[in-house]
């Protein structure tokens, strides 16, 4: 990556290495913006940072705060018990890398698709979302919004199953069930939580956290469990989270919710599911296994 001299002397200001050389890499997993590993020294210490570009026009001319947005969610996490960046700065103007930027901390670890233990690996998963939903973040003034566009709901062309698809949308048109708003992360998914020797070692990718229904979350989660595994892994998690967080509430409002949100017009393989070792799903089996999470989730009301 290129940047200029602005660029150059804002991250050296912030970092507070002043006159400092700085290797800018890409990183991989990232499709909404731009997201860069920072390599610099202090006193001969190399030191890492992140920064994400937020360069997505599109994105920013719905949701012009994202730099204060998720400045604020990192500043959020920290009050939690969970391994989350710091904030070192940000900027909601062009600061030389040509869109608002967030700066903060490297986290070590890797994500982990292919675990070696599936079943510890999802009650991992699990017990770090139920610590995050232990915050309520009262003040936090973000608050959860569902990302389906209802107006234009229909069972899509593909699906073996248009009546459950149907059913589904009803429900999904009906009253959101009422519940204790939570903090939560609003992306929850495995290519967002990092792992270093077996353990869970961070979560990243705060920019859509908010205040909202912890069953959110467990419900993205699930959706991109039953993509890339089946929903049986679905289940799994599910059974996970509510052994762990006795006083959740399970809901498939939120699950259809989901479904809907990531499934129209069709379920799509995740390019970083690749990049973080996943083989390649046909698009035919993704489209089964969402019919067929679909189906399992009607089954649970």
């Amino acid at each position: 990556m290129t940047y200029s001299k602005d660029a150059h002397e804002w991250l050296s200001q912030s970092i507070g290495i002043p006159h400092c050389h700085f290797d800018v890499v890409q990183m991989k997993g990232s499709t909404s913006c731009s997201v860069f590993l920072i390599h610099c020294s202090r006193d001969f210490n190399p030191q890492r940072f992140v920064l994400r570009v937020l360069d997505n026009q599109e994105w920013l001319a719905e949701e012009s705060d994202l730099a204060h947005h998720e400045a604020a969610a990192l500043e959020e996490a920290q009050k939690t018990d969970l391994q989350v960046p710091k904030l070192v700065a940000y900027s909601t103007n062009d600061v030389g890398f040509g869109a608002p930027v967030v700066l903060m901390s490297y986290l070590e670890g890797n994500v982990e698709l292919c675990p070696v233990n599936f079943q510890q690996w999802l009650n991992d998963l699990a017990k770090q979302l139920a610590l995050l939903h232990q915050h309520t973040a009262n003040s936090f003034p973000w608050r959860f919004h569902s990302w389906v566009e209802k107006a234009t709901l229909g069972p899509p062309k593909w699906t073996t199953i248009p009546h459950v698809w149907e059913r589904a949308i009803e429900l999904l048109l009906g009253l959101e069930p009422a519940e204790q708003p939570v903090f939560i992360h609003r992306d929850y998914h495995p290519a967002n939580v990092l792992w270093h020797g077996g353990r869970v070692s961070g979560i990243v990718d705060w920019i859509n956290a908010c205040q909202g229904p912890a069953g959110v979350d467990v419900a993205i989660c699930r959706t991109d469990l039953a993509l890339m595994f089946g929903f049986a892994a679905a289940d799994q998690f599910l059974d996970a989270y509510t052994a762990i967080s006795v006083k959740f509430d399970y809901h498939p409002y939120w699950d259809i919710d989901s479904i809907l949100d990531m499934s129209l017009p069709q379920p799509t393989f995740y390019k970083p599911w690749q990049d973080f070792g996943l083989s390649v799903i046909a698009p035919e089996l993704l489209r089964q296994r969402i019919d067929a999470y679909l189906e399992s989730v009607i089954r649970r009301i």
